[in-house]
């Protein structure tokens, strides 16, 4: 088991070295200097990393789910050029934060980065969350407005529902490589085959016996989604297979008065992954307005 006086999300010290070593060569990826470290919040400590230009304006990038805060490697450089960046790993989640009380509900999210910006001293920050991260982001701008410049939402939770297709999709990953390759299982379960994908999807299969706290993102209600004040801008993928994309869009204009909202093409869900040139591009034109 692992020492007792340091605390683990992980079973055994081999799960989590297993784990860190996959997550420590996805951090490797990214081209900037890059600041680590451990902040405490009321849902346990945060393991978070800082680059990007100093001095510059704050963009918390909130990643998915299962696959941790190093998933940015594509994005970091184009968008630190421009801002501070602070990326974290979620409590509970993959990563090496720890859980040491689990979210309930989804203002707990609120809660936890209330907390994390207070121990950063940051007062208002930009926020972009990707799938799961989306999810997150929403409850921040919801609960706690005034914290919150502008948001971004990759692919976000939250709006509609998951596909029942996709999870016969993620069916079919259990398959042996002898019968579907790893490049097809990859298309189906993220929408295309995208090279740059290939540490992520290595560090989301690394055998691991981590101990999941998740809250299973519920959808939030139309009153809800009227009252997101913050100017928004959403981002899908044209090749979007989790959730139906034409309709997040549909639903989002409808509902939230202040949001952009754009198609990225030859991307899926991992669209800041599949095509970070263009999201990046998306993501700073709509920051400097």
């Amino acid at each position: 088991m692992t020492d007792e006086a340091e605390p683990s999300m992980f079973r055994t010290a081999e799960g989590q070295a297993r784990y860190f070593a996959a997550y420590e060569a996805s951090l490797a990826l990214w081209p900037v200097p890059v600041d680590s470290l451990d902040v405490p919040t009321r849902f346990g400590r945060t393991h978070l990393h800082v680059c990007g230009a100093e001095g510059e304006r704050p963009l918390l990038l909130i990643p998915g789910q299962a696959i941790s805060s190093t998933m940015w490697y594509p994005n970091v450089a184009g968008l630190g050029r421009h801002y501070r960046l602070y990326v974290p790993d979620i409590p509970g989640d993959m990563g090496k934060s720890i859980s040491t009380r689990p979210f309930k509900d989804s203002v707990d999210f609120a809660d936890w980065l209330t907390d994390l910006l207070d121990e950063l001293q940051i007062a208002q920050a930009a926020v972009a969350g990707i799938s799961y991260g989306g999810f997150i982001a929403l409850s921040l701008a919801l609960h706690r407005p005034e914290r919150v410049t502008k948001l971004v939402l990759l692919s976000p939770a939250g709006l509609r529902r998951i596909r029942f297709t996709f999870f016969l999709r993620m069916a079919a990953m259990f398959l042996p490589s002898f019968i579907l390759a790893s490049s097809t299982k990859q298309k189906l379960v993220l929408g295309v085959d995208s090279p740059q994908a290939t540490p992520l999807i290595k560090q989301l299969t690394t055998p691991t016996d981590f101990q999941y706290r998740m809250y299973l993102p519920k959808l939030y209600k139309d009153e809800a989604l009227r009252q997101i004040s913050t100017p928004t801008l959403l981002l899908l993928g044209a090749h979007e297979v989790v959730f139906n994309y034409q309709s997040i869009l549909n639903h989002a204009a409808r509902l939230m008065p202040h949001v952009e909202t754009a198609v990225i093409p030859q991307a899926g869900h991992a669209l800041s992954i599949d095509q970070p040139e263009l999201v990046n591009e998306q993501i700073l034109t709509f920051l400097a307005k």
